[in-house]
């Protein structure tokens, strides 16, 4: 049993029941700290509808957060959710383009984390 996240009726990401719940919990809890919303909505117990504006607009925070700091423990726990955020992004047509050599650098790193995430 799993996840599916869905972006305009397309499954950008299909992990375990677990990884999945993990994700979720964890983006809820980051976005409580921002005080935004997440843009995941749930539809079932395990499977969520991302609105892309919303999710983008969190995904596009956790950018800022995670290189606006050098704190190497916020930048870790940031690290994760926003690899995994990215990807379901651009799977789902919406690209949020680096800006600059650090953020191309962390950008280069995304299809190698993408082939580990099912779909």
């Amino acid at each position: 049993m799993g996840y599916i996240f869905d972006i305009d009726d397309e499954t950008v990401w299909s992990p375990s029941l677990w990884v999945g719940q993990l994700y979720v919990n964890l983006a809820e809890a980051i976005a409580r700290t921002l005080e935004l919303p997440t843009g995941l909505e749930a539809v079932a117990e395990d499977m969520y509808d991302i609105n892309p504006p919303v999710f983008s607009e969190f995904t596009s925070a956790l950018v800022k957060h995670y290189f606006s700091t050098r704190h190497v423990v916020a930048q870790e726990l940031l690290r994760g959710v926003l690899l995994t955020s990215l990807v379901m992004l651009q799977r789902g047509g919406v690209e949020i383009a680096p800006d600059g050599e650090e953020q191309t650098s962390f950008w280069s790193s995304l299809p190698e984390f993408a082939q580990r995430m099912p779909t």
